[in-house]
């Protein structure tokens, strides 16, 4: 027999059988089972690896996920404080002017007794007053309270008056009507506000349905909106806000005046330079009875 050969014998009760098998061949065999052993043991090795990267990767992008959304929380947070902040300067400020403005002269008996009956119709004509519905009853006042939906303490403007939905809603004054939102967007959703003489301005807000469009002039009682739920209520009911100047009032004495009670909003109502409007209105009226 060769060196260089093996003899392979395979026997069985049968048989026996003897292979030559080259030593090169056996070598050949032996590197290739290594190299395959190598090869294996390497994968693994590297899947093994690999698996451990991606459970890391997929640890850290929920770690990340979980501080994103911490931080998106937090800037959330720190936006609706900006927000709070906002509302409370503002709502500072209107103190303010009411502790200002509340304090401005009583108007003079002698400007009220020169008004005619006249005069007077054409103030509560052209000047909001009396209730922008059929009946007013008030569910919120005018000044400071909690918030119904938020339950923070705010400055409300207005009055919330008892409404159910489709509730006919109207002027309280001649005017013009200077703004509309029609969707439902906001604190306030569907609203109408219309400018009226001597700087005067009306807000009705909380809508359904809105029946003006901007620059539509308006008669005292004419229809307008409809009463609804837009905006962030928390049930249906008309928002109710009178300005002046920008300066916000309290509707209550403007809803509560008529002529029988005439002269009882310019001493409850101090935040309006009555003696010189009211005087400013009686020249007005007397010049164009002269021109007639």
């Amino acid at each position: 027999m060769k060196k260089d050969r093996l003899v392979i014998t395979i026997s069985d009760v049968k048989s026996t059988k003897s292979y030559n098998v080259s030593k090169i061949i056996k070598k050949v065999l032996v590197w290739t089972v290594l190299i395959v052993i190598a090869v294996v043991g390497i994968s693994f090795f590297t899947i093994s690896n690999l698996t451990k990267s991606v459970n890391t990767l997929s640890n850290d992008r929920e770690n990340l996920s979980k501080q994103n959304d911490l931080f998106s929380s937090q800037i959330s947070n720190k936006m609706r404080q900006i927000k709070e902040l906002g509302t409370q300067l503002e709502e500072i400020e209107e103190i303010i002017g009411i502790n200002k403005n509340d304090t401005t002269t009583l108007i003079q008996r002698a400007t009220l007794a020169k008004l005619t009956s006249t005069q007077k119709s054409y103030m509560l004509q052209t000047i909001p007053n009396n209730c922008p519905m059929k009946e007013c009853i008030i569910t919120s006042k005018f000044g400071w309270r909690q918030h119904p939906i938020t339950r923070q303490k705010q400055f409300h403007k207005g009055l919330d008056l008892r409404a159910a939905r489709r509730t006919n809603i109207y002027s309280t004054a001649d005017g013009v009507v200077r703004y509309i939102q029609d969707k439902n967007e906001g604190a306030l959703g569907r609203s109408v506000i219309i400018s009226h003489n001597f700087g005067f301005e009306t807000m009705f807000a909380h809508l359904r349905f809105v029946d003006v469009k901007i620059g539509d002039i308006v008669r005292k009682g004419q229809l307008i909106a409809r009463s609804g739920n837009s905006g962030r209520s928390n049930g249906p009911h008309l928002h109710y806000e009178v300005r002046h100047a920008s300066k916000v009032l309290d509707p209550n004495y403007f809803i509560r005046w008529n002529m029988k009670n005439y002269e009882e909003i310019f001493e409850k109502q101090r935040r309006v330079e009555w003696e010189s409007l009211v005087k400013m209105i009686s020249n007005q009226n007397h010049k164009m009875g002269q021109q007639l």
